[in-house]
């Protein structure tokens, strides 16, 4: 939803400049991964090797949807370079799915085909019949065709967020709002093609998959870890290598506590929760000469607000003053917009904005409203259009910058006999944002079965959506409908934690 000509219309598509890089600039490093470097030309040469695989696979005539069983390792990035510059659809999958979750997700998704290696199949605990393995592909062995660039004003990524029911609820980007995405990136943040990026988050997810492709599209170089790592990062930045780096406030806290200190310039940015001050202090300390901004969006929004140190200092309650391009309005139950420092519904109407649900043609037409979309934020906008989050209408938890919907972890603790009911609250957490803690009333309170309890949430719930801590409770408030009175819990959270 445009609401200005701040941007003009992309003509081309997500890496269409990649082999004029690799003409001009052959040596130029694309990807840094371990002690291995990928220069502009390898990248290239393997982008085309698996297209031409891909289309020998599948019906090149018609546009597929491509599910991606990789691990962070450079071949996930050109599998999924190949997939959507052929004008096809990319599903990543994660690892840490459950069996249920994966299974659920494939057939809402409906793959035309599914690409795995044997490092992913030994990560995971699910697996599907007829993939399509890597490990049986010798990208050299090929000839060195060109590269195709199909550009499409249809859907290039089909990700993942945890939905409300506690199952994934799919969301369809089309390229037009990364693209424009990229552009309110480099305005903002100004980095370019100079820069080395990183973003060592898996790949899966949105967060460091846009921080990849954006990086590879400008002709920069990416920095790939196969999983975070404090240590790491402090090394490559040291190094002089990288000058940018996304991640969630979780990873900044564990740079923040290393007894190190690197003079080399670093530009942070972070998302997923708001940074604690003394985080921020602390990651200063670290890196003295380091740049961080922090900005507010969402997998379905992508950027939204941004934050400098010199507007947190004057607001440090808001997550910034919105990106070019961007529209915020605060509205009532009835649509009606609010003025100044007035509570509400938060509304964003941008050009950086998803295309919709998968299979869900109502919690859509929810979301993308007339007034913009609305993903269940209220907050309100102050006097200089800082906009400050105060909460979510759906109780959603971020912790480590991973979405989690307390229904779905209630549900299963549920399913252990011992429980009489339980609630799950996202606590203040230092390192995590929000640490999930489980709250619970047991059926005979002489004899709790807190170990079956952890033992049933490990087999049934991702490891990021597992409570962190278990507190056992001789009663619950409750509201006048019966339901546990989460609010008056939350307002006394100390005591009940004791």
């Amino acid at each position: 939803m445009a609401v200005d000509n701040y941007f003009q219309k992309n003509q081309g598509g997500i890496g269409e400049n990649i082999q004029e890089f690799a003409r001009l600039h052959p040596e130029k490093i694309a990807i840094y991964y371990e002690d291995q470097v990928i220069t502009y030309k390898e990248f290239t040469h393997h982008v085309s090797m698996y297209q031409h695989s891909l289309r020998q696979k599948a019906d090149s005539k018609k546009r597929q949807k491509v599910a991606l069983l990789i691990s962070n390792e450079p071949a996930f990035l050109e599998v999924y370079f190949a997939i959507i510059m052929l004008g096809w659809t990319v599903i990543p999958f994660d690892p840490k799915w459950t069996t249920m979750e994966a299974n659920y997700i494939k057939d809402m998704s409906e793959p035309t085909l599914i690409i795995t290696n044997k490092t992913f199949a030994q990560m995971a605990a699910y697996n599907f019949s007829e993939v399509y393995y890597l490990d049986d592909i010798n990208v050299d062995a090929f000839s060195n065709p060109e590269v195709s660039v199909i550009t499409s004003d249809e859907s290039f990524y089909l990700g993942f967020t945890s939905g409300s029911t506690g199952l994934p609820k799919g969301f369809i980007r089309n390229q037009q709002s990364w693209l424009y995405s990229f552009r309110a990136g480099e305005a903002v943040f100004h980095y370019s093609s100079e820069d080395v990026i990183m973003a060592p988050g898996p790949l899966n997810h949105s967060l460091s998959l846009f921080g990849a492709t954006h990086a590879l599209h400008i002709g920069a170089s990416f920095c790939l870890t196969p999983n975070f790592s404090a240590t790491k990062v402090f090394e490559w930045v040291d190094a002089g290598v990288v000058t940018v780096m996304y991640g969630v406030p979780t990873m900044l806290h564990s740079l923040s506590v290393l007894r190190k200190q690197c003079t080399k310039p670093i530009t942070f940015l972070s998302s997923g929760a708001k940074l604690d001050q003394a985080v921020n202090q602390a990651v200063q300390a670290v890196f003295p000469n380091a740049m961080i901004y922090e900005y507010f969006g969402a997998s379905e929004l992508s950027y939204v607000t941004y934050a400098t140190d010199s507007l947190n200092e004057r607001y440090p309650d808001s997550v910034g003053i919105p990106f070019p391009s961007v529209k915020i309005t605060i509205r009532d139950q009835y649509g009606k917009e609010l003025p100044s420092n007035q509570i509400g519904d938060i509304y964003i109407e941008s050009d950086f904005i998803f295309s919709g649900y998968v299979q869900n043609e109502l919690a859509t037409k929810e979301t993308l409203t007339k007034y913009g979309a609305f993903i269940g934020d209220v907050g309100y906008l102050n006097e200089v259009g800082a906009l400050t989050v105060i909460g979510r209408k759906n109780h959603m938890i971020i912790t480590g910058g991973q979405n989690v919907y307390p229904e779905e972890v209630e549900k299963v603790i549920k399913m252990v006999d011992a429980v009489k009911d339980v609630i799950i609250l996202g606590v203040d957490d230092v390192h995590w944002g929000e640490r999930i803690v489980a709250f619970i009333a047991w059926k005979d309170s002489n004899n709790p079965n807190m170990e079956q309890v952890k033992a049933h949430c490990k087999e049934y719930l991702s490891i990021y959506k597992r409570p962190r801590k278990y507190v056992s409770v001789a009663k619950f408030p409750y509201t006048h409908t019966g339901k546990i009175a989460r609010q008056d819990i939350k307002a006394n959270i100390k005591r009940w934690m004791e």
